[in-house]
């Protein structure tokens, strides 16, 4: 069982506190410090442009089988991200939590959810759902197509979570960097 603790950090801070943990404390309190990030489409001079977004603002996530010392140590700095639940108390995620986390952003969880390949019909119904999404293909709530996401509701933290799936359709020709990327092919599942 992994030991994986939300610290909770001033919202477009998420980096710089995770800079500070990583420069500052000590390793042998933690294991791993990242900042979970997602892939996302959107429309520019009519390219498709990939951009890489936080996934959860205001938070960073730390690995460690120590929280009740690092807490000490982040306790005396306001700089310093604070355990979500506070040092008496931090939020452990739970088991469930993290497998869906490990699942789309990888084992350290510092790979950015990438986007999800679907087809869609003439009238807009996916008729095709792979990568990420597809475990959640039947609890999307919302799509939008040509913005290139759709919204699920996963369980996570506890309750219902929206969660905002980057896609991609069969063509799509994505540019990142002023540069067109090579994508893994569209493959029929």
């Amino acid at each position: 069982m992994e030991n994986w603790y939300a610290l909770r950090t001033v919202p477009g801070k998420e980096e710089v506190a995770a800079e500070l943990l990583r420069q500052t404390v000590d390793p042998a309190l933690w294991d791993v410090c990242s900042v979970l990030k997602k892939q996302k489409l959107f429309r520019a001079d009519g390219k498709l442009i990939l951009d890489t977004e936080l996934m959860f603002p205001g938070f960073i996530f730390v690995k460690t089988d120590q929280m009740g010392e690092l807490a000490e140590v982040l306790e005396r700095s306001r700089e310093y991200p604070q355990p979500v639940g506070g040092k008496e108390c931090p939020v452990r995620i739970e088991e469930e939590d993290l497998h869906f986390l490990q699942q789309i952003c990888g084992k350290r969880l510092d790979v950015p959810m990438g986007l999800s390949e679907v087809e869609a019909d003439d009238e807009g119904n996916l008729i095709r759902v792979g990568g990420i999404l597809k475990p959640y293909s039947g609890q999307i709530v919302r799509k939008r197509l040509r913005k290139r996401y759709v919204l699920a509701e996963v369980g996570l933290f506890g309750r219902q979570e929206t969660i905002l799936f980057g896609i991609r359709l069969p063509g799509d020709q994505i540019w990142q960097n002023d540069r067109k990327i090579q994508q893994q092919t569209f493959s029929r599942q």
